[in-house]
């Protein structure tokens, strides 16, 4: 198995997703657990995995209220490639709390997987929020 290196930025962001009081190591050693998790049930290396899912699970836009002409108006607008990522890692981490098992690693583990195979509330969210936005394209602003 490869073992992912120390500083790659993807899993210091998935950690920093997963803090909690402080905890770095704590939430270090949920991350690699994980990726443990992730190579046992799949007998693949775990990285790319991850990416994929990260990838998959991560909304082109969002859509933005906004009072125009005295009523609201959902407006989408289109998400950086950072803000991207951080909506998909959230979307994973929501709805790996509904999976089954004992331990956060085990949770998130099924539900990368799940977001690998298509069956994963995260990607349901995703198409839900671009359904909306191509639904509100037209107050979209033009530059």
């Amino acid at each position: 198995m490869l073992i992912p290196p120390a500083s790659d930025p993807l899993l210091h962001f998935l950690a920093s997703s997963l803090l909690n009081h402080g905890k770095r190591a704590r939430a270090e050693r949920i991350v690699s657990r994980t990726l443990l998790y992730i190579h046992a049930l799949t007998r693949a290396p775990p990285l790319p995995i991850l990416r994929h899912a990260l990838i998959t699970a991560s909304p082109a836009v969002k859509c933005i209220s906004q009072k125009r002409s005295g009523k609201n108006v959902v407006r989408p607008a289109a998400l950086t490639e950072k803000q991207r990522i951080r909506a998909g890692v959230h979307a994973v981490l929501s709805a790996s709390k509904n999976k089954s098992g004992k331990t956060v690693e085990e949770r998130l583990a099924r539900e990368i997987i799940a977001v690998v195979n298509g069956d994963s509330k995260a990607i349901t969210d995703k198409e839900l929020a671009h359904k909306q936005a191509m639904v509100n394209r037209g107050n979209a602003l033009v530059k």
